[in-house]
Parts: C-alpha cells; sequence; structure tokens
C-alpha cells in the first residue's frame, strides 16, 4: 500500500484554482493577454468551471490543451451536483484532465 496521502476534495479544488490563478496559473499565462483572465483566490468552484470553459473556446488556447481542459471541466461540472465518493471522484478526474493539459501544453 502506498504510504502518500491522499489530496482531499478541497485539495482538488485549490489545485484546480492554482492553475487558472489570475497571477501564477499556467492556463492564462498559456492563454496570454488576449485570452480570459483568470480566477482569484478561493473562486468557488462555480467560477472556476465556468473560467476552465472560457479556456476552452479561447481562441489563443492550443486544440491540443483545450480538448482536455473540456474534459476537466465536465468533470469539475459533474463534482457541483454530487456528494461523497463520487464528488471526490469527479474532482480527482478533472484535475488529473488539467495535468494532461499541461502536459499537451509542454510537449
Amino acid at each position: 500500500m502506498n504510504g502518500d496521502k491522499r489530496l482531499a476534495s478541497e485539495d482538488l479544488v485549490e489545485e484546480l484554482r492554482s492553475a487558472l490563478d489570475a497571477d501564477s496559473g499556467w492556463i492564462p499565462a498559456l492563454a496570454g493577454s488576449e485570452g480570459p483572465a483568470g480566477v482569484t483566490t478561493g473562486a468557488a468552484l462555480d467560477a472556476v468551471v465556468a473560467r476552465l470553459w472560457e479556456f476552452v473556446e479561447a481562441p489563443t488556447t492550443p486544440e491540443r490543451v483545450a480538448r482536455q481542459l473540456a474534459r476537466a471541466a465536465e468533470a469539475a461540472d459533474a463534482a457541483l451536483v454530487t456528494e461523497g465518493a463520487a464528488r471526490y471522484g469527479a474532482l480527482g478526474a478533472a484535475y488529473a484532465y488539467v495535468l494532461q493539459a499541461r502536459q499537451a501544453a509542454n510537449g
């Protein structure tokens, strides 16, 4: 068994916020000054979902990244209407898609 600590649901939301952070997030940096703005610290999950969709639709977001961000947005959106293990699973999927989007951006 792995001794690493699992991220809690709120930690996963924070990781999503961090990727979208207006000042330091990699997603707004990738989209550039012509793209959407990032989110503020402590943004609610529904704001994170909305902003993910804005980046998906932004012409400055590379297509290979936008595909992964769309999947992240769908998963995060599902987390808004679920509870418990289902919510945790949806948030975990959203985070995994954001990580895949970052790999797509770097590769």
